[in-house]
């Protein structure tokens, strides 16, 4: 666990479902930076340069631990944790865990943190899809239903907090290449991306990096598509490809 000192100078930042995939390359991004960073998993999975919290991303006691180990003051809370889409689409049990893992527990993460953002005008990072706002799902409607109102969520707490100055964004990835999305097609052969490949999940949390900085002090409310250009390429140019 960091020192003291380190909690005086550095900022601190939560992350949940930081013990893989997009999560873990956020808290790897911010540790290198000089960040003090709290995550949080439900896995026993080490991180490096972040103290671990093991515990579900929507437990308000565990949410609370991780706002005291920032001593109430919240620089950045990046909510990532999340639970793919998957099936049976017409699963009631389905249905009810994607919307409270992928949903309730970054509202709950949002009302807990939020004194903490407003004591350290802070930056909340929810990461989206491109699935929900810009894509349906053949296999999950709940996983589409969870991501679309991600965003809904984001732009409402943007507006709460504007004037607190606590900023509420949301990245949103297309395919990229972790545990999390299932391979279609080879990650380098990605006939539906412009760029031609699956993304990394480090230029995931570069993004996530960056609205997390003072370099974006006058952007909330805001969408930001990580796809490799996928979601403005037509079905006809992807099949001339």
């Amino acid at each position: 666990m960091a020192s003291t000192r380190v909690f005086m100078t550095a900022r601190s930042a939560i992350v949940t479902g930081a013990a893989a995939g997009i999560g873990r390359a956020t808290v790897d991004l911010l540790a290198g930076a000089g960040w003090h960073v709290v995550g949080i998993d439900r896995s026993g999975s080490e991180i490096s340069g972040g103290e671990l919290l093991v515990g579900d991303a929507g437990d308000a006691s565990v949410l609370r631990d991780a706002v005291q180990s920032c001593e109430g003051r919240v620089a950045a809370l990046v909510c990532a944790a999340g639970v793919p889409p998957s099936g049976p689409w017409d699963s009631r049990e389905h249905w009810d865990e994607v919307l409270r893992v992928d949903l309730t527990a970054p509202y709950q993460a949002l009302r807990i943190c939020w004194p903490a953002l407003v004591a350290a005008r802070g930056s909340a990072v929810l990461v989206g899809s491109i699935v929900g706002a810009v894509e349906g799902s053949l296999r999950s409607p709940a996983y589409a239903a969870a991501k679309a109102g991600i965003e809904g969520m984001a732009r409402s707490f943007a507006v709460i907090g504007g004037p607190d100055g606590v900023r509420v964004n949301v990245v949103a990835p297309g395919a990229i290449a972790t545990d999390f999305d299932e391979r279609l097609l080879p990650a380098d052969q990605r006939t539906d991306v412009p760029i031609g490949r699956m993304g990394t999940a480090a230029e995931v949390a570069a993004v996530i990096g960056f609205l997390a900085s003072d370099a974006t002090s006058y952007v909330t409310g805001a969408v930001w598509t990580v796809d490799g250009g996928r979601t403005v390429l037509s079905s006809t140019d992807a099949s001339r490809r």
